[in-house]
This record gives C-alpha cells, structure tokens and sequence, in this order.
C-alpha cells in the first residue's frame, strides 16, 4: 500500500522539501502548481452501498448497472455518480486508486502522478516536475537539462551523441570501453 501511494501520489509533486536542487522561481512554480491542482481537482472517493435513488445506473467506467445496496464509490467533484470499487481507477496506468484518492480533469480521474504530467513533464532521472523553461527530450522521455548525463561517468550529454543503455543514456566513450563487442578482425569496439 505505501509503495503505490509513493507511486501514485510522489510527494516531489507538491512539497519543496522533496526537491532540493530547485532554484527559487522553481519553488514558487511548485507551490503554486500544487495549490492549485489541490484547489481544482483533489478529491477523495467515498465508499458506501448504492442508494435507492441511483438503483440501475451505470458504472461510470464499465458501463454495467449498479444496484441499490451494492459496494459503490462516489466522487462528489464529480457528481452524482458510482463506480464499482474494482474501477475506481487511473485513467492512465488503470491501477485502482489507492484510499481513493483521485484528481479530476474533464470529467475523468487519475492518480495523482499522471494528473501532474497532464501539464508539467517529468524528468526521467529524478522524477521530479519539470518547471523549467527548457528541458531535453529525448527517446521519448524528458531530462532536466542538467541530468541529460552519463550513467557511467556523468558527463552532460546536451548536444552530445550517446547511446542508450537499460533505459538511461550512455556516452560513447563509457559504452566503446564498457560495454561495446571487439570486432573479431581488428579488436576494435564496434561502435
């Protein structure tokens, strides 16, 4: 349970002390950032049986009829709508929704991790919101400019070529001495 609250709720996406290395304008940015997605969209779901007057309304998910007295979750950010506990769930990754803490946008809910990258992206080494005016993308994932870097040796790789390994990016000095094949004629790594 801890472990999926981590995942889904990162306490980096709305307490400063979870984000040392952020300049002063980042700190502000985040503060403002998670004031406002806990004013605007934060919302706990309540369990309870369905009431009378809902008898035989869909699931808001699945579509499937709920009955009068069956184990519902209500979302009042939402209205007056139930979901089966079984789909109370993240719109994005789908995992249910851990103490059934959801954010709402356009009428849908996630966890509170893919809510976030619904407007910030997230840095694939630290996991931390971007609040910079720039960031590196690459292999479909994006840095922080400043940890765009080695695996091996950490040198910055902006601007660099590079070559990915587990996930994570590789300079072509650390993979031609670590990790490349020799060539069977020469020896030489192949690149």
């Amino acid at each position: 349970r801890a472990r999926a609250l981590l995942q889904q709720l990162p306490p980096q996406d709305c307490d400063e002390r979870f984000c040392p290395d952020l300049a002063e304008e980042e700190r502000h940015q985040l503060r403002a950032f998670s004031a406002r997605r806990r004013q605007e969209a934060l919302g706990q779901g309540l369990a309870c049986p369905v009431p009378g007057p809902c008898h035989g309304c869909p699931c808001r998910k699945c579509g499937r009829r709920l009955n009068k007295g069956d184990p519902g979750i209500s979302a009042s950010r939402l209205g007056d709508q139930f979901w089966h506990p079984s789909c109370f769930s993240c719109h994005f990754c789908h995992q249910q929704l851990v103490d059934l803490i959801y954010f709402q946008q356009d009428g849908r809910i996630y966890c509170g991790r893919h809510h976030a990258e619904l407007f910030r992206p997230r840095c694939a080494s630290c996991d931390q919101l971007i609040f910079m005016e720039e960031c590196i993308e690459a292999e479909g994932r994006r840095w922080h400019l400043e940890h765009f870097c080695c695996l091996e040796c950490d040198e910055p790789l902006r601007g660099q070529r590079y070559v990915m390994r587990s996930g994570r990016p590789c300079c072509r000095g650390c993979f031609e001495s670590l990790f490349a094949e020799p060539c069977q004629a020469c020896g030489d790594p192949i690149g």
